[in-house]
This record gives structure tokens, sequence and C-alpha cells, in this order.
């Protein structure tokens, strides 16, 4: 690993011109694979069947291993999976029942399994250096005691974490609550996982992993649920569309094409307290929304597009829906969806700053360290120590890096929070629910704040951009 220097003494080797093109410029023209858009059915992910059920639990079981799919239509693309799927399998929960899975590592790899947005025990959350080697075979234990909220489940290796998600090692797990509720909304075919994410594909199919110097891997092919630009055949009536942004380094801003509004009725952490109508939704780098579109205000044959307005050309097309026949609807979408307590500043036991950005490296070429505080991840040092049951207050800064605007999807394992402030300001509306990830701009001061409940242990906060993640935008928390 190169060495680091500290800002003047790089500065002073007159070296900065010389790491602002490296970090800058834009990867090596390489010849990539088009993809034609529209072209294939949207796949969903299949449920994954418990192998047993007890009073209190259902037992799952989970082998990693090498497989082929067809992503690209006629041709097969190696990946690395869940199970033999691509994006793996969809795992269906419920509040108060406990789910164990078994993974088993038939990947020639060390891997992590992490189960994102989980209130999990220590020992199941995916701790980067706790490594099921090749061959292994280990028990994960999710008590699911957290709020009904569209969650996911991902590799999370030290050092590795971007190039096992982008060759496929990602899952959906919903974890369902109130069932009335449910039911009023759109269900059962009508509910919908969406994975998002943007990948490249050399000219013989394969996957093209390429991190950009730490910057994060990013594609020219939107894939939906592992299909590339892929259409869906819709009723004229609503649907319930969980979307998951499961891209390695690439931010979006969800729209219409026909400037319908979007109706979110969910953030990372479950349901908002009311809907809210926009004509826009960004979305960062493992953040959720759920949505409900409402196809009954257009015409049998409109098509209607899906797009990413933060990007251009194909990226900027993420699926697209036909509106194919006419169909009675019952459900609705409540006025209001979830009860919202607000927790106070004057709760919190203490105020922590983290303030995210890079410190330069002298090597051929020149790089970049992601660091939290200044500091590189280390797993031996522990940074931050909440103590069980405390409220805190953490403020999450972005101070950007040698000119570069980097975007840092931040993410708190164990402790959901709600947002306070974005620059000073209270958050808009789809903001005020509960999350786990948040969106720190270049240049931008978020406060948000938590209850540290659940377990005693070891912990992460770290940016999602997995390239920064990888190296080494992370920190050790330890719950006392």
């Amino acid at each position: 690993m190169p060495a680091r220097l500290d800002r003047r003494q790089f500065l002073a080797q007159g070296s900065a011109a010389l790491l602002h093109l490296a970090v800058s410029a834009p990867t090596q023209a390489r010849s990539h694979r088009v993809v034609p858009e529209f072209q294939v059915a949207l796949p969903v992910p299949a449920v994954l069947r418990a192998v047993r059920s007890d009073t209190t639990t259902d037992y799952y079981e989970i082998v990693q291993r090498e497989a082929h799919a067809e992503i690209i239509p006629g041709v097969r693309t190696p990946v690395w999976t869940y199970d033999g799927s691509f994006p793996g399998p969809t795992i269906e929960a419920r509040q108060g029942r406990a789910t164990v899975v078994t993974y088993t590592n038939s990947l020639g790899v060390p891997t992590v399994a992490h189960l994102h947005g989980g209130v999990t025990r220590p020992d199941s959350d995916g701790f980067p250096t706790d490594t099921l080697a090749p061959g292994e075979t280990r028990r994960y234990q999710y008590d699911n005691t957290g709020r009904a909220a569209t969650l996911w489940y991902h590799d999370h290796s030290r050092r590795d974490a971007g190039r096992k998600l982008y060759t496929g090692l990602a899952g959906f797990y919903l974890l369902k609550g109130d069932a009335r509720l449910d039911e009023r909304l759109p269900h059962g075919e009508y509910d919908i996982p969406l994975m998002l994410q943007d990948r490249a594909f050399t000219d013989d199919g394969e996957l093209d992993y390429d991190h950009d110097g730490h910057h994060g891997a990013t594609g020219r092919v939107m894939l939906v649920n592992g299909a590339p630009s892929p259409v869906l055949e819709v009723a004229a009536r609503k649907y319930r569309f969980r979307i998951l942004n499961a891209s390695n380094a690439t931010a979006m801003r969800l729209a219409l094409s026909t400037h319908q509004p979007l109706v979110q009725i969910a953030t990372d952490q479950g349901l908002l307290p009311a809907p809210v109508a926009l004509s826009t939704i960004g979305l960062a780098m493992a953040e959720r929304v759920e949505v409900v579109i409402d196809f009954s205000v257009y015409p049998i044959g409109s098509r209607v597009v899906l797009q990413n307005r933060r990007a251009n050309g194909p990226l900027s097309r993420v699926m697209r829906f036909d509106v194919v026949r006419a169909q009675r609807d019952d459900s609705i979408v409540p006025q209001r969806l979830a009860e919202f307590e607000p927790m106070p500043r004057s709760q919190a036991a203490r105020t922590r700053t983290f303030v995210f950005g890079g410190e330069p490296t002298l090597g051929v070429p020149p790089g970049v360290h992601w660091v939290i505080n200044g500091e590189s991840f280390d797993p031996l040092r522990v940074d931050a120590n909440p103590r069980l049951g405390d409220i805190e207050v953490w403020r999450f800064v972005n101070r950007g890096f040698m000119g570069q605007t980097m975007l840092h999807p931040v993410h708190t394992h164990l402790a959901p929070f709600q947002i306070l402030r974005r620059n000073g300001r209270t958050p808009l509306r789809q903001g005020g629910g509960w999350k786990d990830t948040v969106a720190i701009e270049d240049g931008e001061e978020v406060d948000v704040i938590m209850q540290w409940s659940g377990y005693r242990g070891r912990y992460l906060l770290h940016c999602h951009n997995l390239e920064h993640e990888d190296h080494s935008m992370m920190v050790r928390v330890d719950v006392i």
C-alpha cells in the first residue's frame, strides 16, 4: 500500500496537480458492449423458501457460488451469486419472528454477509473482518425487531466489497409488518421490488469492474433486477414499487417521462408518516424508497419511462412501463401511513462529528485514501462508543478533496436515525421518516439523531460508495 502523506507534505512536493489529474481524469478509453434498451421483460427475484420453520423462527440456506446469468440476451455472463441467481433470491421476513440464514461459501475467496438496515446482533452483522472462508458454513440470526421496511443483504468484505457487489452478491430482504395496512396498499403481484444497478460489459459480455482509482465503479448499462433497461407490462391501476439503488457509486434522481408525480410512501426504514407526491426523488447508493404509481391515468397502449435525471444517454432510461389492460383496483394510499414521534435534540446525551474527506498518497500514479476525521479504517481502533440506550446526535460533514465534488452516502449499522438538519434547515417531508443511509453532497453538513438500542457490540459507520468504503472510509463503533 502506498505511504500516506499529510496535505502539507504532499503540496510541498509539488504533486497536487498530478494528483488532481490522476483523480479527475476519465478512465482510459475501453471498449464496452452496447446493450439494447427495452428488449427484455422485467424479472422479479424469486422468494426464497424456508427449509424448515418452527414456532418462532424460519430457517433458510444460501450457497454463495459462481454461475452464469443471461443478462444480455443470448450471452452468458459469469457472476458471483447467492444461490445461483442474479440478483440473489428475496427473503421475506415478519416483524417479531426470527430468521436464521445458513450461508455456505463455495466461492474461491472469503466473503462477509451483511443485512443492510437490520437491527442485528454483532456476531451476525457482517463486520468486514468476520470473513466466511471458502468452503466454510455459518449461521446468521436476524431477530427482526426493527421496523417493517425494504432491507437488503450484500457482501461487506474488507477492501473487496465493491468488486463482490458489482459481480452479483446482493439480494432483497423484505421485513413485513401490519398485514392489514399492506393489504390496503397495492399488494401481491402489484407490490414489486426493483434493484437498480449500473454496470459495464466487455465486448464478450463479461462484467467490467473498474473502480477508477478508488473513485467508484460505474457502468454504461442500467440493470433492473439484473435485466438491462427492461419493460414491465402493467394494468391501468396502482402499483407499489420498492426501489433500491444497489449501484456501487452512482446516485440517481428518479422521475417519470410523463411528469406524473411519484407518490412516495416509505424510505430506508419503512413507511413515512404520510404520502408525499414528488416530481423527482433522489436516491443515493444503498438508499431505498417505496413509491405508488397509478397507471389508471393513462390510456391503454401508453408507454411510460422511469428516468434517472442525474444521467444522460442510456443510464438516463431506467425501465419502461407499458399499460396493456384495464383492471379493477381496490387498493388505496391512506393519508396516514405510520406513527412517527420526532426525537428532540434536547434528549441527546452527546454530539459527535464525522468529517468525510480524502488524504493524498504518493505512488505511481498518485492516489487517495478516503478517510473519516482524517483516519483510515482500523478494525482494532474504536472511533465511537455510544452507551446502549443513549440518544446521540451525529453530524456528518462532506469537505470534498482537492477540488473534487464527491457525494458520500453515509450508512450507520444497527441504529436507524432521523434527520434533524441539513445545512441548518429542517428536512423536507420525504426526509422526515426513519433512515439508515443519508446522502451528503459536497460541502454539506447533516445532523441526525438516533438511539443506540438493540445490542452491545462492534458495529460500523461508513460511506456507501463501496470503493470509498474499501479504501477505507469506515469507522468502528462499539456499543457499550
